[in-house]
Order: structure tokens, then C-alpha cells, then sequence
């Protein structure tokens, strides 16, 4: 057996890519075996021209006992504090996972839960609900969409008086989406030395020194051990340059709430420093971010930062996703706008949507939203509001109407609240005024199925202990 030492490296899809010398092995098909180091023993990077190199490229394919294992490992996490972060379910559970059980199909979300406390990362996270057997939540999205909304957001950012900004969005799509475009037009605007990301810390349980360390470290900075010292080591670079600096700090809800509050503490006394104009940051999430903004009013740490919500689909998207992943779909403007209103802009149930178009071109779009509303994307959300039977007589009640109503900033009432953050509603402006519609009819015709479906199954359970 004839060993190589190479450097090779694996996406977070589980894609592995090494080049390997010609001269070293012949095509051919062949049995690999991986010895996987964090830190590269040789340190020194392997380089060979390109036509004395072969490109090998392999599939690894971890099961989901070991990817939860790897992945609760990352965050020094047991089977209790999964258990408990998720809510509902018992230690065993997870423990039965790691050995090998698979979820069933109604555990979908569950295991959602356990990816956002387990801090994964976007393609992490479809990776990890594609090892379970569950539908990936997250649409890859084309880096051609929304440049105009991108170079858009970036220059009201340079107008602000206080240039820091929310990136809102519903589930679905990522925190922030197209995170390379963003940084892209990012370094195209700042140069790239003066942008920098930052994002939550693996380790959920690290004490607050760790943390800092972890984030001054991804802001090039060393020995960084608390929030006023990452704030002087940001007013030092600002010192030494007359350039902005940009900063992005991605998933920023999923930071331990007192980290929240030293950072938002840092930003304010950056914001009222004189070098506040030329630090730019836009902070990404979703509700829990909204929610710092607004729960405590003109006290809030970020009262200050401006909000932006992430733009709803549009016609050049869809030909965009269509031009990268559906090549031959024809398509025109009519017809566009009519999958826009059977998916109601939701991303994944436009890819549904384009995948029916290109397999079965010949469908009439009359038949689109019951098949839309078969689909994952569609069910798994309503599968944890179907169990308990205040929510269920609630969400009947929802799933009658179409318009729910007037929306306030932010939006207030509780129920409009989870519907709007797991996207199965969205904001549309009549009259001049802001209400919230159901985003498509798939979406309530996959409630009200699942909501008769569990109220058969509980009466079925009731007859039988009648019975007995």
C-alpha cells in the first residue's frame, strides 16, 4: 500500500477536493483512506502545476449519529442539554441518536431546533436535516439575485447619521442570505482589508473572556478579553485609518443575551465617539434580533441601528434561479408572475414550483398548489403548532382568513408574530397601509391538513380508551 501526504479540502457539504500528482497514481477507481487532522502536520503548503496534477473528487456522506456527535463535541454538549434546548423531548431521545436511531418524519422540526442551538451554519444546517431524513430548510441562492437590493442597502448605509443596520429575515433564508454577494459588494466598497466578520461563538457555554478572545480573534486582534477591549482595539484602527470600517456580525440573537448587551454597549460608545461615521456595521438575524431593538424602547441598545427587511422575490429572481439551476424551463413574464403568486414568494416553494415546471412541463398551474402543499417545505412548519389544542383551535381559526389583519411595527400580536418568522405569512402594502396575508394557498392547505390529520389521530386515541 503506497501512501500520499496531500492538502485537500472539504466544504460544508460534505464535498472532499485534493489534488494529487500525476506522476504519483494513474486514473483509475480506488478504495481512499482518510486520516482527517484539524491542523495540517506540514504546515507548507503543496503546490503543482496544473497539467502535472489529477483532480479527485469524492463524496463523504457522515450519517447523522455521527454529525450530531461531531457537531455537540464543537460545543462540549451532552445529550441533556440538547434535550433541553429543544424542549419537549427526552434525553434519551438524543442519546438513541447518537447511537444510530434515525428521527421519525414528525421530529423534523426538533431537529431543527437542536441545528440552532447546535450554532450550525447554513449549508451545516441542510446537511444535518439531510442526514435525518428531513427537508433542508435553506435555498442556495444564485449570487446574481438581489445585487441591485445589495449595492442598495450598502449606500443607505453610508448615509446614515449612526451607520449601524438590522438585516432581518424570515426563516427560509439564511442570516444573513447570499452572505459572499454581501461581502463582495462589501469589499468592493471598503477594500478588503477594512471588512471584517464576526459570528457567534461555537461554544454557546464559554465564559464571557473566551468569547471575547474568540471574537477579537476574528477580528484580527489579540488578546481581546472583554467588550471595552474589543471597543479600544476598534477605536485604535479607526485612529490609524481615514477609510470606514466595516463590520458584519452574522446570527447575532444567538449570542448569550449578556454578550448581547456588552457588544450593544460597545457600539453605543463607538457610535458617540468622534470616529463613528467611519465604523459601518450591519448585524444579522431574525426575530430575537428584532426584538432587542424594540422590547425596551427609546432603552434599548439598539435603538439606534436603522432596520431593514430582506426583500421579497421578484421577477429578475426568478429568472436568475432559473438561468443557474433550471436550464431549458421557458419562462416568461405571465408566467412568472403566476409562480410568484402559487409560491407566494417563498423561496423554497419557488424551487417546488420551478422543479414541477421543468419535470412536468405540461402541468396545468391549477394543479401547483396542491402539490406545493405536499411538499416538506410546506408541512413541516404547521407539525409543532398541531399539538397542543389551544394552538390548534387558534390556527383553524388563521387558516380561515386570508388578510390577518392590520401589522404594526413590530408586529405585536403573538400568533402574527410566529407566522410571520417561520415565513408562512408576509407584509403587503393596500391602500397605503401594511396588513399580513397568508403567503400562498399551499401554506393553508398544508395547516388544515395537518390540523384535521391530528385531531383525527387524537379522537381515534380517545375512542380507543372509551373502548377499553
Amino acid at each position: 500500500m503506497k501512501e500520499i501526504q496531500i492538502n485537500a479540502t472539504v466544504s460544508a457539504d460534505g464535498r472532499l477536493t485534493a489534488k494529487v500528482p500525476i506522476s504519483e497514481i494513474p486514473p483509475g477507481n480506488y478504495s481512499l483512506r482518510l486520516v482527517i487532522y484539524e491542523q495540517p502536520p506540514n504546515t507548507e503548503v503543496l503546490q503543482f502545476e496544473q497539467e502535472t496534477t489529477r483532480l479527485i473528487n469524492a463524496e463523504m456522506t457522515p450519517t447523522f449519529a455521527e454529525l450530531l456527535i461531531f457537531y455537540m463535541n464543537r460545543i462540549k454538549a451532552n445529550d441533556r442539554n440538547v434535550a433541553d434546548a429543544i424542549g419537549g423531548i427526552a434525553h434519551q431521545t438524543i442519546y438513541n441518536w447518537t447511537n444510530g436511531a434515525m428521527p421519525r418524519p414528525e421530529k423534523c422540526p426538533c431537529v431543527q431546533k437542536a441545528a440552532n442551538f447546535l450554532r450550525l451554519t447554513e449549508q451545516e444546517t441542510n446537511l444535518f436535516l439531510k442526514a435525518a431524513g428531513c427537508a433542508e430548510v435553506y435555498v442556495d441562492l444564485p449570487e446574481t439575485l438581489f445585487r441591485a437590493y445589495i449595492r442598495g442597502l450598502f449606500d443607505n448605509l453610508s448615509r446614515l447619521d449612526s451607520p449601524v443596520m438590522l438585516l432581518l429575515t424570515q426563516a427560509g433564508w439564511g442570516s444573513p442570505p447570499l452572505l459572499k454577494a454581501l461581502l463582495a459588494q462589501a469589499k468592493r466598497r471598503y477594500s478588503p482589508d477594512n471588512v471584517l466578520q464576526i459570528q457567534p461563538p461555537y461554544n454557546s457555554s464559554a465564559n464571557t473572556k473566551e468569547c471575547f478572545l474568540d471574537l477579537g480573534e476574528q477580528c484580527g486582534f489579540n488578546n481581546v478579553e472583554s467588550e471595552s477591549a474589543l471597543g479600544h482595539a476598534l477605536e485604535t484602527r479607526l485612529q490609524n485609518s481615514r477609510q470606514p470600517l466595516f463590520l458584519l456580525l452574522t446570527r447575532f440573537e444567538q449570542y448569550h443575551e449578556s454578550v448581547q448587551k456588552q457588544l450593544g454597549r460597545m457600539f453605543n460608545r463607538l457610535r458617540e465617539s468622534e470616529y463613528s461615521h467611519r465604523l459601518h456595521v450591519i448585524l444579522c438575524g431574525g426575530e430575537a434580533l428584532e426584538e432587542l431593538k424594540y422590547k425596551k424602547g427609546i432603552l434599548s441598545f439598539l435603538n439606534h441601528a436603522t432596520a431593514e427587511r430582506w426583500p421579497e422575490l421578484g421577477r429578475h429572481e426568478v429568472y436568475a434561479l432559473r438561468d443557474c439551476r433550471f436550464q431549458g424551463v421557458s419562462l416568461d413574464d405571465a408566467l412568472v408572475d403566476k409562480l410568484l403568486k402559487v409560491c407566494g414568494g417563498h423561496p423554497q416553494l419557488l424551487e417546488e414550483c420551478l422543479t414541477l415546471k421543468k419535470a412536468q412541463p405540461d402541468l396545468p398551474l391549477l394543479a401547483y398548489p396542491d402539490k406545493l402543499s405536499q411538499c416538506s417545505q410546506a408541512r413541516e412548519p404547521f407539525l409543532l403548532l398541531a399539538r397542543d389544542e389551544k394552538t390548534r383551535q387558534q390556527m383553524k381559526k388563521l387558516l380561515q382568513q386570508e388578510d390577518l389583519g392590520k401589522a404594526s411595527t413590530p408586529i405585536a400580536q403573538d400568533w402574527h408574530k410566529i407566522l410571520y418568522w417561520k415565513n408562512l405569512v408576509c407584509l403587503r402594502e393596500i391602500n397605503g397601509e401594511s396588513r399580513l396575508f397568508w403567503r400562498c394557498e399551499a401554506l393553508r392547505m398544508a395547516g388544515k391538513e395537518i390540523l384535521e390529520t391530528e385531531n383525527q389521530a387524537l379522537k381515534g386515541e380517545d375512542d380507543e380508551k372509551d373502548e377499553n
